[in-house]
């Protein structure tokens, strides 16, 4: 790998997409067995430049790693239609605990609840659309290609027009090492 360097940070190679897409196998095969957390490099292998994969693809990728994670709340949504009708019949049913001269309370709570739970999951998808728009059409236009975990970074230049930068960083020096070591041989 003659576009090689070992830098203060971790390593840079230069080439055409075939060859970053091939450094980027082998890097992820080195980071395999020296990373702490085998989750980061398994959503760098998701991320990292493919055969098939274009500018479009990677600024996809790139726009998708940087958005705010699904949470909690959006992994229980039911959907729109079927959150207002559990709110729906759960407001029934408090209205009839008052027919009944029983407290409302839990029912009228649980109708909040799946309220609330619709305004945060719809809410949390619209900022995660809204946010997806500007790092594709704003920020991945001045900016390169870019993975980030606890463990390393990886940032994808265009430096010409066939011809590509990657750049890993590593902040942890023994994984440095190990990483660079691996290369030099």
């Amino acid at each position: 790998m003659s576009d090689l360097n070992l830098t203060n940070s971790g390593i840079s190679y230069l080439g055409n997409w075939d060859e970053i897409v091939l450094f980027s196998h082998v890097l992820a095969k080195f980071l395999e067995k020296s990373a702490p957390h085998q989750d980061a490099v398994e959503e760098y292998e998701e991320w990292m430049p493919k055969d098939l994969d274009d500018e479009k693809d990677m600024k996809e990728k790139t726009a998708d790693e940087a958005c705010i994670e699904e949470t909690q709340v959006e992994k229980d949504f039911n959907g729109a239609n079927e959150e207002l009708k559990d709110a729906e019949n759960k407001l029934k049913d408090s209205v009839k605990d008052i027919a009944n001269g029983e407290n409302p309370a839990k029912d009228l709570g649980e109708a909040a609840k799946d309220i609330e739970r619709l305004v945060a999951a719809e809410s949390l998808r619209s900022l995660r659309i809204l946010e997806k728009s500007i790092y594709k059409h704003i920020m991945l236009n001045f900016n390169p290609y870019y993975f980030d975990t606890e463990d390393f970074s990886v940032n994808l230049h265009k430096i010409a027009k066939e011809k590509y930068k990657l750049a890993i960083n590593i902040s942890d020096e023994d994984l440095k090492k190990k990483v660079q070591d691996r290369f030099k041989k």
